[in-house]
């Protein structure tokens, strides 16, 4: 009998949390974050060139990325990078030339 219970509440568990969030309200950020956008579809990566330096002295941590892509399909005007805060990006450069960058969400 003990079986048959236990069997029956790991069943029931996991749909708790789900319907509990039936009532969840998503934002703008929410939808943009991690949706494929068409600012998002006509690129796809093909490297990271991560380069991070950690200053324990002040808590902060700095660094660059160079991301690497090939054009999957007819590009659009913009390119869309999800970087959530605290992280800042305080410039794009392509080819030599700086980009205009905007922040869509928080």
């Amino acid at each position: 009998m003990r079986r048959i219970v236990l069997i029956a509440f790991a069943l029931f568990v996991p749909m708790a949390p789900a319907a509990a969030q039936d009532h969840t309200v998503f934002t703008h950020a929410d939808t943009v974050r991690g949706s494929i956008t068409p600012a998002r579809s006509w690129w796809d990566v093909t490297f990271y060139d991560l380069h991070v330096r950690v200053q324990p002295s002040d808590s902060s941590i700095s660094g660059y990325n160079g991301i690497t892509y090939r054009v999957v399909k007819q590009p659009t005007r913009e390119l869309q990078i999800d970087l959530r805060l605290p992280l800042q990006l305080d410039s794009a450069v392509q080819d030599g030339r700086r980009l205009a960058v905007r922040r869509d969400s928080e």
